[in-house]
């Protein structure tokens, strides 16, 4: 029978990448499994990492292998179940999430140690039979990426020419999935998506923008890749919330069309003072938060607040002169 996907070739590129892992990993699996052990190829990665350091904050461990927040949470959660690893709050900050081996985590480990010696070997003699330094390709093509992306590639073949500028836009029923995914990205990876969070970024029309307030979409041709939110409190309180630019395209002052324009907004609607409420991790964001004016303040108008992690306030006194960022 016809193998599509190999007659496909490179359109297939992808698909047969995740075909060929997809098949290593059930392969490897079924040898934990015979040998009776409760373990599977999935969580190799993770398993191993904690294996060799633990505790390990789960941003520190999505760092660590380049996988997604999501990806590191889905796997934590199916060997917590298994009683492998544990998850505990941080004495520093107690909305930080570490992961930990556990003593029969530890006792698994021991036992797989000589079984993952023979799946190194044997991937190894798989790898030299082909004539050719797998790994060095793969990890040329990683840095490839890393410098021009599938998305450009593609964008200038299609249209002869890179992808446009960032543009702003206001929010549509369309992209409300982006406000919620996008925020998601940097929640998961500093805290934890709470009550307070969900049920924003999951009626962001209902919660924001039904009651005078705006959702600014930063995109680049049809990617969304980033959004901030302006709250009008029902005491009038202006807030500036749920700022978020997708990683890749951190560091293109992005955030900083998003502030301008929430800012402008705001004065739109006759406010005096703009709020928001930051956490000392976001280092990056209070730092433009600084930038643009915004002072901390003891004035909370958002207690009690709505988010358990800890919050403190920033306000911009939005009668100042300040410059144009997007400039």
């Amino acid at each position: 029978m016809m193998d599509v996907l190999t007659e496909l070739a490179e359109l297939a590129f992808a698909t047969r990448l995740k075909r060929l892992s997809e098949r290593l990993v059930k392969d490897v699996s079924a040898v934990y499994h015979k040998l009776g052990l409760d373990f599977e190829g999935r969580w190799f990665s993770v398993f191993y990492t904690l294996s060799m350091k633990s505790p390990m904050m789960v941003t520190e461990l999505a760092q660590s292998l380049r996988l997604t927040h999501t990806t590191i949470n889905q796997l934590a959660a199916e060997m917590i179940k298994k009683g492998l690893i544990v998850s505990f709050r941080g004495t520093d900050d107690e909305r930080q999430r570490l992961l930990a081996i556990t003593p029969a985590g530890k006792e698994l480990a021991l036992k797989l140690a000589p079984i993952w010696e023979e799946i190194r070997r044997a991937t190894k003699e798989l790898i030299d039979s082909t004539g050719s330094d797998v790994l060095a390709s793969i990890t040329t093509i990683e840095q490839q990426l890393n410098e021009q992306d599938m998305y450009e590639r593609v964008w200038i073949r299609l249209k002869g020419n890179p992808p446009g500028e960032i543009v702003i836009r206001e929010y549509s029923a369309a992209m409300k999935k982006y406000f919620k995914s996008l925020n998601y990205e940097w929640l998961e990876e500093y805290f934890e998506v709470e009550k307070g969070d969900e049920q924003i970024l999951s009626y962001p029309k209902e919660k924001i923008v039904n009651r005078g307030g705006s959702i600014f979409f930063a995109c680049r041709d049809d990617q969304v890749v980033g959004t901030c939110a302006l709250i009008q409190h029902r005491d009038g309180t202006l807030e500036l919330a749920k700022m978020a630019v997708t990683k890749k395209f951190q560091g293109r002052g992005i955030g900083k069309m998003l502030m301008q324009k929430i800012i402008d907004r705001a004065k739109e609607l006759g406010g005096s003072e703009l709020f928001l409420q930051t956490n000392a991790r976001l280092k990056a964001a209070n730092h433009l938060y600084q930038q643009f004016g915004f002072k901390k303040t003891k004035h909370n108008p958002f207690e009690p607040s709505r988010y358990q992690r800890s919050t403190f306030v920033m306000k911009l006194d939005l009668k100042d002169k300040f410059m144009d960022y997007t400039q």
